[in-house]
């Protein structure tokens, strides 16, 4: 009972404080618990990436999941277990493919948040127009400024896909498929 009050009221405040006190108590283990869980987690995340069982997309998905739970010190927790910075986790899922079967998808003009291959990757891209037809097919290794001369050239479309190629040579392969499968009307030549 709390001194100085009237004792029904002293009894009742006293109650509720243990009561608060008990659920305090409640709440350190739970949270003591939730990082217990958060450590175990990128423990497992971090051995199985080094050991090469988990790929670059996959810790990237890991990444994303982890970088959602509302837990202050996740991050550092990360970097500190996972042994790949995630700043530089970011960065890669950043560059990942986000499309379907491998490959890049986007709208133009690019947005800031827009996922494309990064320069040096050499792709096979289809743009579309307004009307979600393919009307040009392409091949470079520097896709962001490719697409800015196709804008400066005149050639307007909305959407792109993009294909990442191990090669020049199977670049050229996949373009001829993409020529003949789609006809862009923007080409010139249908097929190399």
């Amino acid at each position: 009972m709390i001194q100085g009050l009237p004792e029904d009221l002293g009894t009742s405040v006293s109650a509720a404080l243990q009561h608060i006190q008990i659920i305090q108590a409640k709440e350190a283990r739970l949270a003591a618990a939730r990082r217990e869980a958060l450590r175990q987690t990128l423990h497992r995340i971090g051995t199985e990436h080094r050991t090469g069982n988990l790929t670059d997309v996959q810790l990237c998905a890991a990444f994303q999941a982890v970088r959602q739970l509302n837990m202050p010190g996740r991050m550092a927790a990360w970097d500190e277990i996972v042994g790949v910075p995630w700043k530089r986790t970011l960065q890669l899922a950043k560059r990942l493919p986000n499309g379907p079967e491998g490959t890049w998808i986007g709208e133009y003009p690019f947005q800031p948040s827009t996922v494309a291959p990064i320069s040096g990757v050499a792709v096979v891209y289809v743009l579309f127009d307004e009307a979600n037809c393919p009307c040009y097919v392409g091949s470079t290794d520097k896709f962001r400024a490719r697409m800015g001369a196709h804008e400066k050239s005149g050639k307007h479309f909305v959407r792109w896909q993009a294909h990442p190629c191990h090669d020049r040579e199977h670049a050229y392969l996949v373009e001829d498929r993409l020529l003949r499968q789609h006809k862009p009307y923007l080409n010139r030549k249908a097929s190399r």
